[in-house]
Formats: C-alpha cells, sequence, structure tokens
C-alpha cells in the first residue's frame, strides 16, 4: 500500500513517529486511519492523497530551503521522489472518478 511506504520513508527521515501522528497530521484523517486502512487493506481516498500531496509540498520546501548536510539534501530527493509517487497515484485516482462523485467530493 502506497501509504506504508510513504510513512516508512517518512519515518526513516525522522519526519513522523507514529502512524497516529501520520495519519492526524499528514493525512488530515483520524488517528486511527492507518491502522484501519491497513487492516481492511483499502487504498488512500482522492482526497487523502491530495492532502498529503499538499502537506508534504509546504514541507518540501521549507525543508530544503534549510538544508545544508548531505543528508538533508538526500532527503530532499527522497521528498521529491514521494512527491512524485503520490502524483502518479492521484492522476490514476481521479481518471476514474465520475461527474457524480467529483459533485460529491466538492459538496463534502
Amino acid at each position: 500500500m502506497l501509504l506504508n511506504v510513504i510513512y516508512g520513508e517518512l519515518r526513516d527521515m525522522w519526519m513522523v513517529e507514529s502512524q497516529y501522528e501520520f495519519s492526524r497530521f499528514w493525512l488530515g484523517q483520524s488517528r486511527s486511519y492507518m491502522s484501519c486502512a491497513k487492516a481492511r487493506k483499502r487504498q488512500p481516498s482522492l482526497l487523502v492523497l491530495m492532502r498529503l500531496s499538499q502537506r508534504l509540498t509546504s514541507i518540501s520546501a521549507k525543508y530544503a530551503a534549510v538544508a545544508t548536510t548531505e543528508i538533508e539534501r538526500a532527503n530532499c530527493i527522497r521528498l521529491a521522489i514521494i512527491l512524485e509517487q503520490i502524483g502518479d497515484e492521484t492522476l490514476r485516482l481521479a481518471k476514474n472518478v465520475s461527474p457524480t462523485s467529483y459533485r460529491q467530493l466538492h459538496e463534502a
């Protein structure tokens, strides 16, 4: 599952400490979102991916502005790769959104 991969990457970079934090801060969901998604083998919704992309874009820009060590610069590259993966998945999901579900998304 893409979210597991992203969570692992962010944890390896010390940008997140727990699934609870990942669910709340990065995904904008309840603290149990990740554990429920893993247990049910559910892929993230388009809205969750968009929130994650927005948060990562903001954090990446700030992180890149202060990155001075080789490890920090390498993490900037890792963040760019993660953003690309999210973009690919978002595009794939967006192609499958029907006009009805699109309206429901915006009414929520």
